[in-house]
């Protein structure tokens, strides 16, 4: 049985010893596989004594030896204490020898002992977005802008919102392209796409050097943190021609008419406000709890969120905001599994599964995290449990009681 020490707010500490019998199983069964796979002068394959082996090896079958049962071994420790680790423990082995028996210690951030308020009679605002005639119709603009089709230009450069065919001049594309030609959507103000500004007002002919900057950490390291012009000219300029709004465009998108077309956009548009003013009621529900509940955390935890390698030459005010927001993300995190754990709201893994599998199967869908599915059905659990969709939760203000 290991000893259990509790070292922080959220760390306990496991004395741990594995028995003499169980590290000498693991060393003759490390020596027995080494046999069958070393080749050693003057001796057949798989015929090699045990004391050669031992001669040779030792060093490297003992580390084998430590590798393999010390993990398994607090795996084991932790069940047994009732330890919920959140993190990998820090492992320090104290005595070793092959013949055993071996004892370490492992030192690991634990689930915090979070003390919850009472949140019952916490009343939660929900901000209902009434759907106008303008939100239709700036949906309507923006199905149209979707079914635009794309026309050549030639009597004028581009403009805010057309595609600049670019076509590279030096022979081989430059590093981070793969074809001759690349498309970039012309833009007043950058938009995420760096070479926005740069093809403003360029027409089909013209040639201009395009100015590529690579950040510090990119992959490359010959290109990391450079800059470089790469010589380009612009092969074609095109311009979006939306359609017509009149009812053969409410037909092609699936709509008997205009007039049905705007009644089907106004029915999605009050389901998402519907689904919004849920998202952002279920927030402040979870922001009022955090603000009262309790849920200590060790510096030492949140430090593995704050920095590593590079980052630790980071400036203090720098690594202190990191620090508090690394704190709260965390609050939040065991927050919502303690509200689940007192909710009796539970994810099965064949529930993560079946999302999984969903995506999976949808053509040209990003493959989706087990863990980041877990969290989003947790959380789409718990709010359905904490807010009714109809009921007092519905209205009143987000004023929780200071005495909760």
């Amino acid at each position: 049985m290991a000893e259990l020490t509790k070292t922080g707010e959220n760390t306990v500490k496991l004395e741990v010893e594995i028995p003499a019998e169980e590290v000498q199983a693991k060393a003759a069964e490390v020596y027995a596989e080494l046999g069958r796979t070393v080749k050693v002068p003057g001796f057949r394959k798989g015929k090699v004594p045990r004391r050669i082996l031992e001669r040779d090896y030792a060093s490297h079958v003992l580390q084998t030896v430590v590798d393999e049962l010390v993990p398994l071994a607090f795996e084991r420790a932790a069940q047994e204490s009732g330890v919920e680790a959140v993190a990998s423990p820090r492992y320090d082995v104290k005595e070793v020898s092959a013949e055993g028996p071996i004892s370490f210690t492992a030192e690991v951030a634990v689930f915090p002992e979070i003390e919850l308020p009472d949140y019952s009679g916490f009343v939660v605002k929900r901000d209902r977005h009434q759907v106008t005639d303008q939100d239709v119709e700036a949906a309507l603009e923006n199905l149209r802008q979707a079914h635009a089709r794309l026309e050549p230009v030639e009597e004028r450069g581009s403009l805010d919102g057309d595609l600049v065919i670019l076509k590279f001049l030096a022979g081989e594309p430059p590093e981070g392209f793969s074809q001759p030609t690349v498309g970039v959507w012309a833009a007043v103000r950058e938009k995420g796409d760096p070479f926005a500004e740069q093809v403003m007002g360029k027409g089909a002919g013209d040639t201009f050097p395009l100015r590529i900057e690579y950040p510090a950490d990119y992959p490359s390291e010959r290109h990391a943190g450079t800059t470089v012009e790469a010589p380009v000219e612009v092969a074609e300029v095109k311009k979006r021609v939306p359609p017509e709004l009149d009812e053969d465009f409410a037909r092609e998108v699936g709509e008997d008419s205009l007039e049905a077309l705007r009644a089907q956009l106004k029915q999605r548009l009050e389901v998402r406000a519907e689904e919004r003013s849920y998202v952002v009621a279920y927030r402040r529900l979870l922001d009022d709890i955090a603000a009262r509940a309790k849920v200590p955390l060790d510096d030492s935890f949140l430090e593995q969120f704050v920095a590593s390698g590079d980052d630790e030459k980071l400036p203090e005010a720098e690594r202190a905001q990191r620090r508090e927001e690394a704190g709260r993300d965390l609050k939040l995190y065991f927050l919502v599994r303690a509200l689940a754990r007192r909710e009796e709201v539970e994810v099965t893994a064949e529930e993560v599964r079946e999302v999984l599998a969903a995506a999976a199967s949808r053509p040209g869908a990003p493959p989706e995290r087990p863990a980041a599915v877990y969290d989003r059905l947790l959380n789409e659990k718990l709010a359905a449990r904490l807010i009714p969709r109809e009921g007092p939760a519905e209205g009143g203000t987000d004023d929780a009681s200071d005495d909760a």
